[in-house]
């Protein structure tokens, strides 16, 4: 058999009502050089007998089944059995957009890179019950080459955004020894993956044009309830230890330091605005905040910040990282904030 152009595997779990959607949404691609891996990850809502009709409607379609052992293991899976010269995720709920596989294989076929990353697109879903899109900064196109390079690192991570994995595409050759972290069961783990594609030493280019549509429902992994916030403070330290690793690998000597302390920021940003969101105890917070100050302290810095040299012109993460720093991050909450009045 030719080997597909693209590999996408969607990690399917209790997937009966959307799962269709998305499927389709790879399946009516413009660029039909592909196959679609569905895990099965013990599903009992009926998701399995579709995957197979899903199949047998058409032949690009493969499907996996496998014991309940959550989105990492299914996406482990599906990197196993995959042969598409790039791989791509999607999860059961989510979209991809018209002409996404279109736009990667131009950036392919222009730059050869072993990592191909879009923008994305972020409906979560209001306390009413209907989905606003959320406002984003979008960065501008760059590359990042192969070798040490600080401002190079620096500024790819900096326009290309949250690195997740379902708005971009991975050369086969570069991620098929890389698997995702199963400790991870409430998210994290798409950074943890990308920290260590970077380690590899891949190639990166990145189009602010949007790949894909995220959903985050009430109900999903991503979304930051509670239960979530403290599995993600669980397996915090993993991921500021998988980016210590890419920050050494990708940066000279001399320019480690100042990635360095861009990463620690986000570390702190992310943490504060999970913790907001979710309403978390004073307890959870605690134990959260202990748990990152370790981290940073276990990668063989301290958990000090220049916060007024880090943030720059960022005032809101400016006030964050004065208040991880002055040990007052309990009043983060009280800041205004422009998302919670577009989910009322």
């Amino acid at each position: 058999m030719q080997q597909p152009l693209f590999s996408i595997i969607i990690p399917v779990y209790n997937a009966a009502e959307t799962l269709s959607a998305a499927a389709n949404s790879i399946l009516s691609q413009s660029v039909q050089d592909l196959e679609l891996l569905l895990v099965d990850d013990g599903s009992r809502d009926g998701s399995s007998d579709l995957c197979h009709r899903l199949a047998e409607q058409d032949s690009r379609v493969r499907v996996f089944s496998q014991k309940n052992s959550g989105i990492c293991a299914a996406r482990n899976s599906g990197l196993t059995q995959a042969r598409g010269k790039y791989i791509g995720f999607c999860d059961d709920d989510d979209r991809y957009l018209p002409d996404t596989l279109q736009k990667a294989k131009e950036l392919i076929s222009q730059t050869n890179a072993d990592v191909v990353r879009g923008g994305y697109e972020l409906q979560r879903q209001t306390q009413a019950g209907y989905m606003v899109t959320l406002p984003h900064a979008v960065g501008t196109f760059c590359r990042l080459a192969p070798g040490q390079n600080a401002d190079s690192y620096l500024d790819f991570l900096a326009n290309s955004g949250p690195q997740f994995v379902w708005n971009a595409f991975y050369r086969l050759e570069t991620v098929k020894e890389i698997r995702f972290d199963e400790r991870c069961r409430f998210g994290l783990e798409d950074f943890l993956f990308n920290a260590e594609v970077y380690a590899r030493n891949a190639s990166a280019v990145f189009e602010p044009t949007p790949f894909y549509r995220h959903y985050e429902r009430s109900d999903s992994t991503s979304a930051a309830t509670i239960r979530a916030v403290v599995g993600r403070s669980q397996t915090l330290p993993a991921w500021v230890e998988a980016e210590n690793r890419a920050a050494r690998k990708r940066c000279e000597p001399e320019g480690y330091n100042r990635v360095w302390a861009a990463r620690r920021a986000e570390f702190v940003t992310f943490l504060m605005h999970q913790l907001r969101d979710s309403q978390a105890s004073g307890a959870v917070c605690r134990r959260s905040w202990r748990a990152l100050r370790k981290a940073l302290r276990d990668t063989g810095g301290n958990d000090t910040l220049d916060f007024l040299r880090v943030a720059g012109h960022n005032k809101k993460q400016a006030v964050a990282l004065f208040l991880f720093a002055t040990h007052a991050e309990g009043l983060y909450p009280y800041l205004p904030n422009k998302e919670e009045k577009l989910l009322k």
